[in-house]
């Protein structure tokens, strides 16, 4: 790719970033945010329960979006991120006395470091080696949590750490809110200036991208390890949130959910994870009362979704609505 059809790309991606600002989907997340203030005065108990997950899921996703979609670097070690963040949370707490608001950030942090030296292996990778090498992270850090029992609580899990707040859901699910609202903005806020311009550059062409003078290799290392850092925070949120951590939340199993929230949703957008987590978290709870069955029809409707809505819901529209 020359100098020049690099430059049509960035006025394109201009392009793309200035009509997502004018769509009907910004204007329903802004509907969803005032929304969300005054849950907590409708819903109670289950409800809200449902809420404070529905939130931390939404800031795994977006996170995940972050890396893969802006940057093309599809990694399976975001749950096993979001799964140390709740570990390091929990540990803080309760073996260290750390303050739960506190623990919730040094928990990104200390996921940050764990994610540099796998963001610094992937540089010279492409394709299904990124993706390989990652799934093999994901699971070295699996057994590692179920092996090291003095640490981890190995299979049974981390239990037992001081709660948030004294146990107040309310004042929990604003904590949650506040933090996904500005770690989401945030990202929002990368996505749009040249960050977000040169991430989405060397997903298409990093070798052009090199061309124009820019460090590719720092750009990927930064977005990986900044987006694994929301995941540490997310675990660490649901840490205090389900006031256990256990090894399942490391699984493979679990990553294909955060994936199939983003796909879904559009995994090029943070929108599109944002409506992705809300529509497949709120399928699974409708579906809740029919067991383990609600897993087939979620497969099957995950399949629709992704041959009828192949860039996700938030891309299929836009190519409509254009």
């Amino acid at each position: 790719m020359n100098i020049g059809l690099f430059t049509i790309l960035i006025e394109r991606i201009r392009e793309d970033v200035a009509d997502r600002l004018e769509t009907k989907t910004g204007q329903l997340l802004l509907i969803g945010v005032i929304t969300s203030l005054f849950v907590p005065l409708f819903t109670n108990g289950y409800s809200l329960d449902v809420a404070i997950q529905l939130l931390i899921f939404i800031l795994v996703v977006t996170s995940w979006n972050f890396v893969a979609g802006y940057f093309g670097i599809l990694t399976f070690v975001h749950a096993a991120l979001f799964g140390i963040g709740g570990y390091s949370a929990a540990i803080l707490a309760a073996e260290f006395a750390v303050p739960g608001v506190f623990g919730v950030f040094t928990a990104g942090l200390i996921a940050a470091v764990f994610s540099l030296p796998m963001a610094l292996s992937l540089l010279n990778l492409r394709g299904a080696y990124v993706s390989m090498l990652t799934i093999a992270y994901a699971e070295i850090i699996y057994y590692a949590a179920i092996m090291l029992r003095g640490i981890t609580g190995g299979p049974t899990g981390y239990s037992g750490f001081p709660v948030l707040f004294g146990g107040d859901r309310v004042a929990l699910y604003y904590f949650v809110l506040v933090t996904v609202g500005v770690l989401v903005t945030i990202q929002y806020l990368f996505a749009i200036n040249r960050f977000g311009l040169v991430a989405r550059a060397i997903r298409e062409s990093e070798e052009a991208a090199q061309m124009l003078g820019n460090n590719t290799r720092r750009y990927k290392v930064v977005g990986f390890v900044f987006g694994s850092s929301l995941a540490g925070v997310a675990g660490g949120l649901q840490a205090f949130n389900i006031r256990i951590i256990s090894p399942p939340v490391l699984e493979l199993q679990q990553m294909i959910e955060f994936m199939a929230m983003g796909i879904v949703g559009g995994i090029r957008s943070l929108s599109g994870g944002i409506l992705g987590t809300v529509i497949v978290y709120g399928l699974m709870e409708v579906l809740r009362p029919i067991g383990g069955a609600r897993l087939l029809v979620w497969g099957l409707l995950l399949i629709v979704a992704i041959v009828f809505f192949p860039k996700g819901v938030v891309g299929s529209l836009k190519d409509r609505f254009s």
